[in-house]
């Protein structure tokens, strides 16, 4: 279920899940995410719970 995250560190997995939270939110933006490198898996992680709640 988590295949857009194979590739990054425990660290980075715990940073996109709790960057996606915050912005979900309201509490940041996709702006504030840093390292930038990180920004499209943000997005990702946003659309699967977007699609999983829709299911």
């Amino acid at each position: 279920m988590e295949a857009h995250l194979d590739g990054l560190t425990l660290v980075q997995r715990t940073l996109v899940k709790a960057y996606a939270t915050s912005i979900m939110g309201k509490v940041r933006t996709i702006d504030d995410v840093k390292p930038e490198n990180l920004k499209s898996y943000v997005e990702l992680e946003i659309a699967e719970r977007l699609i999983t709640t829709l299911s």
